[in-house]
């Protein structure tokens, strides 16, 4: 389906899933007045199908999961080796959450992410695999703040259509800043509270209680549905987890997708750039902040499903603010056909310590024996270095121009 070929009740309906995830089949009808009682069912079937909908997906506060902090970990990484090779490899990271491949300038990169208790242990694994020569750098963003949802706008207040193309001028006007922060740890969770937001963060049997119940009875695991129920209303009361739908802009096939990592003069100013780009458009975005590891800079950094035109735009507007002091972006190759989050693997969650450590020695150990039993196939003596592809000077002329380093 075009884009064009939206209809006014099938906006409406995306418009208040936007506004309130949580509402019945019965509140639509009700609110948005259809007569016809399937279709919102119906409605919510094709606009999955078409890509403009994907309704069942939960955030997790992590800052509410379990007592010690938990970051998540960007490591944007420049390589030489088979694509797939080294997606084997960082799937061995037992926290490996997701991989976006990016448009390539002159070599391949990946923009990764983990969950992490313990930063400086995947630093370590990183600079194992620059030591041998499987990846050529790697720059690292620590996150440990909520993401703030935008969901497109489609129709304005005033009736007109909303544009696919933001404005760029005022993006240093004062407004109200939402807080990021991750909530606190407060109640002791169950083990049957894990299993739910297990199931719930994947998104696994479209969410259905009464699913989840016969998977888990099939598995040892005899919950109730009334307790099942019950454990989830709480959860979703105390904030571990939030229902997060994706509505985008455009079919999603359709879609563009980058990555803005900003650092303006002052953080307020950061602020007050990343959430002034893009409001009352036709874009989706998620916006959060992240830092260097050493915490010494502070970044707004900003995910943006929208179409190429805008990327085209902005680039060029943002560089008439001689506030901002740096900025990269990251272009996802095949948005369309990234691979998908991984759940934060409970598994490594002690129920009594209500703690999560995940065990990066022996995940460092299993590389380790991946590379090596590599290395005796001479299967690595077969790759073609960047040296001797490229100079030395031309080599970090070009990582420059990739990075904005």
């Amino acid at each position: 389906m075009r884009t064009e070929e939206l209809t006014e009740s099938r906006i409406l309906l995306l418009q208040e899933l936007s506004r309130n995830p949580y509402l019945s089949n019965k509140d639509l009808i009700k609110i948005a007045g259809f007569k016809d009682r399937t279709y919102p069912t119906i409605a919510k079937r094709e606009l999955t199908k078409q890509g403009y909908l994907a309704e069942n997906n939960f955030e997790i506060d992590y800052g509410k999961l379990c007592k010690n902090e938990i970051d998540i970990l960007y490591a944007f990484i420049v390589f030489d080796c088979d694509d797939k090779y080294l997606q084997n490899i960082l799937r061995n990271i037992g926290s490996y959450r997701e991989s976006f491949s990016l448009v390539e300038i002159c070599f391949s990169s990946y923009l990764v992410s983990f969950y992490s208790d313990d930063n400086k242990k995947i630093q370590e694994i990183l600079d194992y695999l620059v030591n041998k020569g499987i990846v050529y750098s790697y720059i690292i963003y620590k996150r440990h703040h909520k993401c703030y949802w935008r969901h497109p706008v489609f129709i304005k207040d005033n009736g007109k259509t909303a544009s696919s193309i933001p404005s760029f001028d005022n993006l240093l006007k004062d407004r109200e800043i939402p807080d990021l922060n991750f909530g606190k740890y407060e109640e002791r969770l169950s083990f049957m509270d894990l299993r739910i937001i297990d199931h719930f963060q994947a998104g696994n049997l479209n969410c259905n209680l009464k699913k989840i119940q016969k998977y888990e009875k099939e598995h040892g695991n005899l919950f109730s549905y009334f307790k099942l129920k019950e454990s989830l209303r709480e959860l979703i009361k105390r904030g571990i987890i939030e229902k997060k739908p994706y509505i985008f802009p455009f079919p999603s096939r359709e879609c563009y997708k980058f990555i803005l990592c900003l650092r303006a003069n002052t953080f307020e100013n950061t602020q007050r750039i990343i959430f002034n780009l893009g409001e009352q458009t036709r874009i989706f975005e998620k916006i959060t902040y992240v830092s260097s590891p050493d915490n010494k800079k502070k970044f707004g950094f900003l995910e943006c499903v929208t179409s190429p035109v805008f990327f085209i735009k902005l680039m060029r507007n943002l560089d008439v603010y001689n506030e901002i002091v740096e900025k990269r972006v990251y272009v996802i190759k095949n948005y369309s056909k990234s691979l998908p989050t991984k759940n934060i693997p409970l598994e490594y969650y002690d129920l009594k310590t209500q703690e999560l450590h995940f065990p990066f020695d022996e995940f460092f150990q299993d590389i380790k024996r991946i590379i090596e039993g590599d290395k005796n196939k001479r299967v690595l003596d077969k790759r073609q270095s960047l040296k001797e592809v490229l100079s030395k000077k031309n080599k970090k002329k070009v990582f420059r121009r990739h990075t904005g380093v």
